[in-house]
């Protein structure tokens, strides 16, 4: 029997625009910007691929969303999705509070040199972290809400893509699409 905890995931969306590390720049005077450090060979999803590879698929990542580490951790599933329909998949290990620049608990999970942040609200450690693919499953997945312990309202993840500019969203995987 499949369990809640199973269907739901996190659905991280990252703007292919901005999915770029290290993007920098600076107001040297009026009407005048130097950028610097753009190189737009890799984004996000390149270097947690590279880096999962070379790490027996497991990554430790930093989060500066509003949500709780009790709230991720009530997730099975981790999409870190681009506007492009780009998309990793992972399962979640763990998460947890103030990310530290290089963390390491020696455990094997460990975050890319190019995505490291001085500090963050959250970390996320992931297991089974996917090669890049193509084409979400946008039918399969819906957000639900919930009122005195039933779902009240549920609505397609590919209506909310649409009509939302939040980053972070947990997602139900329809029950229909189990098999």
């Amino acid at each position: 029997m499949t369990t809640l905890y199973d269907r739901r995931a996190l659905f991280w969306r990252i703007k292919k625009e901005a999915s770029y590390p290290g993007r920098q720049s600076v107001k040297l005077a009026d009407n005048i910007e130097c950028r610097y450090n753009w190189g737009l060979d890799k984004n996000i999803l390149d270097y947690v691929e590279e880096h999962a590879k070379n790490n027996d698929r497991k990554i430790l990542l930093p989060l500066q969303f509003h949500v709780t580490a009790i709230n991720i951790t009530t997730c099975s599933k981790v999409f870190i999705w681009l506007t492009d329909d780009s998309y990793i998949s992972a399962d979640i290990y763990n998460a947890g509070d103030d990310y530290a620049y290089g963390m390491n608990d020696h455990d094997g999970y460990t975050t890319p040199e190019e995505l490291r942040a001085a500090e963050a609200r959250r970390w996320l450690k992931l297991d089974n972290v996917s090669g890049i693919k193509h084409g979400f499953p946008f039918d399969q997945y819906s957000i639900q809400a919930y009122k005195g312990g039933g779902v009240v309202r549920e609505t397609p993840l590919s209506e909310v893509v649409k009509t939302s500019h939040m980053n972070c969203m947990f997602i139900t995987r329809n029950q229909k699409d189990e098999s």
